[in-house]
């Protein structure tokens, strides 16, 4: 594909420009060759594809076309058409197509070359080193497979099952040859080829543990990975047995308090994350935030570009909740060209690490792809879909929740009504995290839209921005699959006659 080659090209020229003996967490070799003295070097480019591709716009763009938020009046347009679902093969939605590509086809690189390394001489330390180098590979297709799978394709039921999936790529052959472009196979063989490549992933990474915060992968990030990918494919069994696995023991505590939840989202002290991406000064993540708290320090002012509807600023927590405590400022003033509000609450989940820029107002802080909340709420939602097992479900949103609010109640809830109250949970743990759109899309909840904003006459409702505030998308609406690009429909004739359907 040709925007698949191009992104090695450019990654190459990036790498390249890096010193190459330092081998830091953001260097790569690719002088034409592998060997076992460089092999950690080539691993590293996995991390850094999945610390891009898992943050900034590939993140904040979902939560825009989700639920929680409205735009302010001086918005400027910016992800205007996501939150207006207005987007098509030219202006795709969340377009991680090409990357996602690039991602896998490097991790089929470093799969050939190490299979055609001479392993004659290796050391016990250098075998184990190539396993690793192996097993990232095969992750990093597992993850980037699930992500397009989010967005390419129908959800995993027996309905969508020979449905479009995604392409299949399992060699790195850059070629011009159009003719040996792979079709999309179908949403069975895709989900099973997604879960193949983490299998192959936990049996070559199991010498290596799992710690609070790590950098690098383990097998319980595999875990993780698995457990979300058995909850998808509503696996239940499998989303309990590897989720409570790693939640019972306590490996990954939950933060006990306020100060605890800022060490974390602030200063990202690695609490409660199984895997937290490696970041500094010169090797930063995009930000999270497209402007939830427009602070401006040299004035006082907040400008935010998206303020959080009613139902999540004043309903969704209580006061006491340390989510909301921690994520969320209230009472401000608010500023636009139209005037003032003043009480106003404004997310800050993304209040940025000073270590990572020297401005106070860029919000990067390092990403968390895993958090063992995750855990806690898949084992849940697998435990309460299962039938008969609602006292389980009950019993890991107690654990959760009782960490997060002092005044946490006992959930008591069974049934449809337990279901409700876990989707509920997800929200107030994911905010901002860009988990939401696909969570309606996978339980075919639709949308209601974002009614009730905080102080509509600070809304921008002009044009179509007007009938957006109060849309609905229905859970049948052809949006929910995201068309493919139409430069990658283009340039590969064995999906140009596989769009998804109403593109």
């Amino acid at each position: 594909m040709k925007k698949i080659i191009l992104s090695l090209a450019v990654l190459a020229l990036f790498f390249t420009s890096c010193n190459l003996d330092e081998q830091s967490h953001n260097q790569m070799p690719l002088d034409g060759s592998f060997t076992i003295d460089k092999a950690e070097g080539w691993m590293r480019a996995e991390y850094i594809y999945m610390r891009a591709y898992s943050a900034g716009s590939y993140i904040y763009t979902q939560e825009i076309a989700s639920d929680f938020f409205n735009p302010m009046i001086d918005y400027g347009n910016r992800e205007g058409s996501e939150y207006r679902w207005d987007w098509n093969s030219g202006s795709p939605f969340v377009d991680i197509w090409a990357p996602a590509y690039g991602a896998i086809a490097h991790a089929n690189l470093v799969l050939r070359e190490a299979d055609a390394l001479d392993k004659t001489d290796l050391d016990a330390s250098q075998i184990k080193l190539l396993s690793k180098v192996v097993g990232v590979a095969h992750f990093t297709k597992a993850y980037f497979g699930l992500k397009l799978l989010e967005f390419y394709a129908p959800v995993y039921n027996a309905a969508n099952k020979d449905k479009y999936g995604i392409m299949l790529v399992d060699e790195f052959n850059p070629t011009g040859d159009i003719t040996t472009y792979p079709g999309r196979s179908s949403v069975e063989e895709s989900y099973n080829w997604v879960l193949n490549e983490a299998n192959q992933a936990l049996s070559l990474l199991g010498s290596y543990p799992g710690v609070v915060g790590s950098e690098e992968l383990t097998v319980d990030v595999v875990k993780a990975f698995k457990a979300r990918l058995a909850l998808y494919m509503g696996k239940y069994d499998e989303a309990i047995t590897l989720s409570t696995s790693l939640v019972d023991g306590g490996k990954y505590p939950l933060c006990a308090s306020q100060a605890e939840m800022t060490a974390l989202w602030t200063n990202d002290s690695g609490q409660e994350c199984i895997m937290q991406l490696f970041s500094d000064n010169n090797s930063t993540p995009s930000t999270n935030d497209p402007s939830y708290l427009g602070y401006n320090p040299s004035n006082g002012q907040y400008r935010p570009d998206w303020i959080p509807n009613v139902w999540v600023a004043k309903n969704l927590y209580s006061t006491s909740d340390l989510r909301f405590k921690t994520w969320f400022k209230t009472g401000l003033k608010v500023s636009c060209s139209l005037g003032t509000a003043s009480g106003m609450t404004l997310m800050d989940k993304f209040p940025g690490n000073s270590t990572l820029a020297t401005s106070s107002t860029a919000h990067l802080n390092k990403i968390k792809p895993f958090r063992i909340a995750e855990q806690y709420l898949i084992a849940a939602e697998a435990f309460a879909r299962k039938g008969g097992a609602d006292v389980a479900a009950q019993s890991y949103l107690d654990k959760l929740g009782e960490k997060r609010d002092p005044s946490y109640h006992a959930v008591t809830a069974t049934g449809d009504a337990l279901l409700e109250y876990i989707k509920e949970e997800r929200v107030r743990e994911f905010i901002g995290e860009g988990m939401r759109w696909f969570d309606l899309k996978r339980w075919g909840d639709g949308m209601s839209a974002r009614p009730n904003p905080q102080l509509a006459a600070l809304i921008h409702t002009a044009g179509s921005n007007g009938p957006a505030l109060n849309m609905t998308v229905a859970p049948s609406d052809h949006r929910w699959v995201a068309p493919i690009p139409i430069d990658e429909l283009a340039a590969n004739p064995q999906i140009r006659d596989q769009q998804n359907p109403g593109y």
